[in-house]
């Protein structure tokens, strides 16, 4: 008998198989039709015996910063990371009980356990059989998102209209793209297409941000910004 991840990752499959340019790979969805960057739908699994969480999340891993943030930081990250629960009033596919996520289940109507507690949410409650139409819809409104907030016909359009603008579901789910590693990525992302202005100013206190910046990877970047304005203005490029 095959487990539920075996199952879910069928049906994945089968779901990327709906959408032209994507795939399913390593428990994401995977969009590698740009030649400078790859378009993720990450689904958040967390499998534990017939259960599995479902967080999904856009996400856009841009070919050069990765290699910029490896070399300055010695971590890789993402040009953009929005997670779909944050969005759920924006979302029209997803059935509105699932929006702030949900499970997924082998047998949505066996006994379910989860940390010693029985689970009763049913309205939250995907079975395997009904998980493809779920995803589907999923899928269709997170590309719906990409298509309505990032400009894909160029690298540099799509570095410079960074980072994405939306707004939030709710007051407690704040607007965080200059928040703290994503803060420390969007400087990164501007010293691609050569402003490296951003960076200090982001570093001041004269910018603002709910919580407090990475400070230690904003002053490794800005220990390298001679070298790179260097290089920029000798070869158009920070890399």
């Amino acid at each position: 008998m095959k487990t539920l991840k075996e199952e879910l990752y069928n049906v994945c499959n089968d779901v990327a198989a709906v959408f032209p340019g994507w795939r399913f790979e390593s428990g994401k969805f995977k969009n590698k039709s740009l030649k400078h960057s790859d378009l993720i739908v990450h689904l958040g699994f967390g499998f534990e015996k017939n259960t599995t969480p479902v967080y999904p999340s856009i996400n856009i891993s841009n070919k050069r910063l990765s290699k910029i943030s490896k070399q300055i930081l010695g971590v890789d990250g993402y040009a953009s990371s929005v997670s779909m629960q944050v969005i759920a009033h924006m979302l029209s596919y997803t059935p509105e009980e699932l929006r702030t996520g949900f499970w997924i289940e082998k047998n949505k109507d066996g006994p379910r356990l989860r940390d010693g507690v029985v689970h009763s949410v049913e309205s939250a409650t995907v079975d395997i059989s009904d998980a493809s139409t779920v995803l589907i819809a999923v899928m269709k409104d997170a590309i719906s998102f990409i298509e309505g907030h990032y400009d894909l016909s160029s690298e540099a359009r799509m570095l410079s209209g960074l980072p994405a603008k939306y707004t939030t579901r709710h007051v407690n789910s704040p607007y965080d793209q200059n928040e703290k590693m994503k803060g420390v990525m969007l400087c990164l992302v501007h010293l691609l297409y050569g402003d490296f202005d951003f960076v200090e100013s982001y570093r001041s206190d004269a910018f603002e941000t709910i919580f407090p910046k990475r400070t230690v990877e904003l002053d490794k970047i800005i220990a390298v910004l001679p070298v790179l304005r260097k290089r920029f203005s000798e070869t158009g490029s920070v890399i």
